[in-house]
Protein backbone atom coordinates (compact mmCIF):
# COMPACT_ATOMS: atom_id res chain seq x y z
CA UNK A 1 0.00 0.00 0.00
CA UNK A 2 1.77 3.32 -1.07
CA UNK A 3 0.91 6.65 0.40
CA UNK A 4 -1.76 7.66 -1.55
CA UNK A 5 -3.23 4.81 -0.45
CA UNK A 6 -2.98 5.07 3.24
CA UNK A 7 -3.55 8.74 3.28
CA UNK A 8 -6.94 7.74 1.78
CA UNK A 9 -7.51 4.81 4.64
CA UNK A 10 -6.62 6.85 7.50
CA UNK A 11 -8.22 9.90 6.85
CA UNK A 12 -11.71 7.26 6.25
CA UNK A 13 -11.01 5.81 9.26
CA UNK A 14 -10.82 8.68 11.23
CA UNK A 15 -14.32 9.91 9.69
CA UNK A 16 -13.03 13.20 7.91
CA UNK A 17 -14.15 14.56 4.57
CA UNK A 18 -11.44 16.23 2.42
CA UNK A 19 -12.32 19.29 2.96
CA UNK A 20 -12.16 18.86 6.37
CA UNK A 21 -8.33 17.51 6.59
CA UNK A 22 -7.69 19.93 4.48
CA UNK A 23 -8.69 22.68 6.50
CA UNK A 24 -6.57 21.60 9.40
CA UNK A 25 -3.21 20.71 7.24
CA UNK A 26 -4.40 24.27 6.05
CA UNK A 27 -3.73 23.43 2.54
CA UNK A 28 -6.85 23.06 -0.08
CA UNK A 29 -9.37 20.24 -0.41
CA UNK A 30 -7.92 19.72 -3.98
CA UNK A 31 -4.51 19.43 -2.62
CA UNK A 32 -5.62 16.23 -0.46
CA UNK A 33 -7.51 15.01 -3.31
CA UNK A 34 -3.81 15.08 -5.63
CA UNK A 35 -1.91 13.47 -2.82
CA UNK A 36 -4.95 10.99 -2.29
CA UNK A 37 -4.75 10.06 -5.83
CA UNK A 38 -0.80 9.86 -6.39
CA UNK A 39 -1.20 12.75 -8.30
CA UNK A 40 1.13 14.59 -6.75
CA UNK A 41 3.48 14.18 -2.98
CA UNK A 42 3.52 16.21 0.03
CA UNK A 43 6.98 17.30 0.97
CA UNK A 44 8.67 15.74 4.00
CA UNK A 45 7.49 18.82 6.68
CA UNK A 46 3.83 17.81 5.28
CA UNK A 47 4.11 14.15 5.88
CA UNK A 48 5.27 14.68 9.55
CA UNK A 49 1.89 16.29 10.01
CA UNK A 50 0.03 13.99 8.48
CA UNK A 51 1.80 11.27 10.76
CA UNK A 52 1.36 13.62 13.85
CA UNK A 53 -2.30 14.50 12.71
CA UNK A 54 -2.94 10.68 12.35
CA UNK A 55 -0.37 9.10 14.92
CA UNK A 56 1.52 6.79 12.78
CA UNK A 57 5.04 6.73 12.24
CA UNK A 58 6.90 8.06 9.20
CA UNK A 59 8.16 4.42 8.52
CA UNK A 60 4.74 3.24 8.68
CA UNK A 61 3.51 6.14 5.93
CA UNK A 62 6.00 5.76 3.70
CA UNK A 63 7.51 2.25 3.95
CA UNK A 64 6.52 0.30 0.38
CA UNK A 65 6.34 3.89 -2.07
CA UNK A 66 9.83 3.90 -2.79
CA UNK A 67 8.38 6.47 -5.59
CA UNK A 68 7.60 8.97 -2.40
CA UNK A 69 11.17 7.86 -0.81
CA UNK A 70 13.28 8.78 -3.48
CA UNK A 71 11.31 11.70 -4.17
CA UNK A 72 11.66 13.33 -0.19
CA UNK A 73 15.41 12.06 -0.46
CA UNK A 74 15.64 14.57 -3.50
CA UNK A 75 14.21 16.83 -1.86
CA UNK A 76 16.44 16.72 1.47
CA UNK A 77 19.75 16.63 -1.05
CA UNK A 78 18.68 20.32 -2.71
CA UNK A 79 18.45 21.60 0.91
CA UNK A 80 21.64 20.33 1.53
CA UNK A 81 23.01 21.93 -1.52
CA UNK A 82 21.10 24.80 -0.64
CA UNK A 83 22.82 25.58 2.25
CA UNK A 84 26.22 24.65 0.97
CA UNK A 85 25.96 26.90 -1.56
CA UNK A 86 24.91 30.03 0.65
CA UNK A 87 27.10 29.22 3.32
CA UNK A 88 29.70 29.29 0.34
CA UNK A 89 28.31 32.70 -0.93
CA UNK A 90 28.34 34.15 2.55
CA UNK A 91 31.72 33.16 3.11
CA UNK A 92 33.15 34.63 -0.13
CA UNK A 93 31.37 37.83 0.87
CA UNK A 94 32.42 38.34 3.89
CA UNK A 95 35.89 37.46 2.60
CA UNK A 96 35.51 40.71 0.10
CA UNK A 97 34.79 42.62 2.72
CA UNK A 98 37.21 41.78 5.25
CA UNK A 99 40.11 41.83 2.18
CA UNK A 100 39.38 45.57 1.39
CA UNK A 101 40.53 46.13 5.04
CA UNK A 102 44.10 46.44 5.79
CA UNK A 103 45.59 45.12 9.07
CA UNK A 104 48.84 46.22 10.75
CA UNK A 105 50.85 42.94 10.11
CA UNK A 106 52.93 40.80 12.41
CA UNK A 107 56.94 40.94 12.54
CA UNK A 108 56.90 37.25 13.87
CA UNK A 109 55.40 36.38 10.57
CA UNK A 110 57.17 37.99 8.07
CA UNK A 111 60.71 37.49 6.03
CA UNK A 112 62.55 40.61 4.61
CA UNK A 113 64.99 40.55 3.06
CA UNK A 114 67.22 42.36 -0.12
CA UNK A 115 67.14 45.42 2.04
CA UNK A 116 68.58 48.45 0.53
CA UNK A 117 69.25 51.93 2.07
CA UNK A 118 70.21 54.67 -0.43
CA UNK A 119 71.14 57.96 1.24
CA UNK A 120 71.76 61.72 -0.76
CA UNK A 121 74.73 63.34 1.61
CA UNK A 122 73.89 66.78 -0.23
CA UNK A 123 70.73 67.20 0.84
CA UNK A 124 70.35 68.78 4.49
CA UNK A 125 66.96 68.84 5.25
CA UNK A 126 65.91 72.99 4.64
CA UNK A 127 63.79 72.54 1.66
CA UNK A 128 60.28 72.48 3.26
CA UNK A 129 59.22 71.20 0.61
CA UNK A 130 61.16 67.53 0.47
CA UNK A 131 60.86 65.49 3.65
CA UNK A 132 63.48 63.08 2.96
CA UNK A 133 67.28 62.34 2.30
CA UNK A 134 67.15 58.34 2.32
CA UNK A 135 65.36 55.60 0.14
CA UNK A 136 64.95 52.04 1.64
CA UNK A 137 63.61 49.61 -0.97
CA UNK A 138 63.05 45.74 0.45
CA UNK A 139 61.15 42.24 -0.53
CA UNK A 140 59.01 41.04 2.29
CA UNK A 141 57.00 38.10 2.10
CA UNK A 142 54.30 36.74 4.62
CA UNK A 143 54.67 33.42 6.33
CA UNK A 144 50.79 33.01 6.74
CA UNK A 145 48.81 31.45 4.37
CA UNK A 146 45.91 33.72 4.31
CA UNK A 147 47.92 36.69 4.64
CA UNK A 148 49.89 38.88 2.18
CA UNK A 149 51.57 42.18 2.44
CA UNK A 150 50.78 45.61 0.85
CA UNK A 151 53.50 46.98 -0.56
CA UNK A 152 52.12 50.71 -0.83
CA UNK A 153 51.44 50.61 2.77
CA UNK A 154 55.23 50.23 4.42
CA UNK A 155 55.93 53.12 6.86
CA UNK A 156 59.51 54.03 8.64
CA UNK A 157 59.42 55.83 11.85
CA UNK A 158 63.09 57.76 12.40
CA UNK A 159 64.72 58.23 15.94
CA UNK A 160 68.19 59.50 15.34
CA UNK A 161 68.59 57.08 12.86
CA UNK A 162 67.67 53.62 14.60
CA UNK A 163 64.39 53.34 12.05
CA UNK A 164 61.57 51.10 12.76
CA UNK A 165 59.34 49.37 10.05
CA UNK A 166 55.78 49.07 9.46
CA UNK A 167 54.00 47.37 7.20
CA UNK A 168 50.14 46.43 6.59
CA UNK A 169 48.82 43.28 5.17
CA UNK A 170 45.56 41.88 3.76
CA UNK A 171 43.32 38.97 4.31
CA UNK A 172 41.59 36.77 1.98
CA UNK A 173 40.95 33.18 1.56
CA UNK A 174 42.51 32.89 -1.76
CA UNK A 175 46.03 33.91 -0.56
CA UNK A 176 46.24 30.09 -0.04
CA UNK A 177 47.04 29.82 -3.45
CA UNK A 178 49.54 32.44 -4.23
CA UNK A 179 52.92 30.46 -3.02
CA UNK A 180 55.10 33.60 -3.05
CA UNK A 181 53.14 36.05 -1.12
CA UNK A 182 55.77 38.28 -1.16
CA UNK A 183 56.11 42.23 -2.28
CA UNK A 184 58.35 44.68 -2.97
CA UNK A 185 58.25 47.96 -1.30
CA UNK A 186 59.99 50.93 -0.83
CA UNK A 187 59.79 53.94 1.59
CA UNK A 188 61.75 57.38 2.22
CA UNK A 189 62.86 58.86 5.91
CA UNK A 190 65.23 62.16 6.64
CA UNK A 191 67.98 61.03 8.40
CA UNK A 192 70.48 63.48 10.27
CA UNK A 193 73.18 63.95 7.61
CA UNK A 194 75.24 63.70 11.18
CA UNK A 195 74.34 59.83 11.48
CA UNK A 196 77.03 58.07 10.30
CA UNK A 197 75.99 54.43 8.43
CA UNK A 198 77.37 52.87 11.01
CA UNK A 199 75.10 54.29 13.38
CA UNK A 200 71.71 53.54 11.58
CA UNK A 201 69.41 50.39 12.74
CA UNK A 202 66.66 48.96 11.30
CA UNK A 203 64.10 46.95 13.28
CA UNK A 204 60.60 46.05 12.85
CA UNK A 205 58.19 47.88 14.79
CA UNK A 206 56.66 45.81 17.31
CA UNK A 207 59.19 43.07 17.15
CA UNK A 208 59.46 41.46 20.51
CA UNK A 209 62.83 39.84 20.01
CA UNK A 210 64.13 43.10 18.85
CA UNK A 211 66.14 42.00 16.10
CA UNK A 212 67.76 44.21 13.56
CA UNK A 213 67.45 44.00 10.23
CA UNK A 214 70.66 43.46 7.66
CA UNK A 215 70.99 45.87 5.36
CA UNK A 216 73.10 47.37 2.58
CA UNK A 217 74.18 50.92 2.81
CA UNK A 218 74.70 53.37 -0.34
CA UNK A 219 75.60 57.20 -0.19
CA UNK A 220 75.18 59.32 -3.67
CA UNK A 221 76.12 63.21 -3.95
CA UNK A 222 79.36 62.68 -1.12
Amino acid sequence: MNLSEKMKKLRAENHLTQEQLAEELQVSRSTISSWETGRSYPDLEMVIEICDRFNVSLDFLLREDEKMVRKLNFGIKQKRMLVVLVTILLVLLVNTVVSATPFKANPESLEISHVKLQRDLSYNGEDPNRDWNTTIDLTVKSNNVFFKPIGDDLLVSNENGNLSLQINWSFSIFHIFDTHRFVKADQSVLLDENVANEEITLKWDGDKSNHLIPFDISTINK
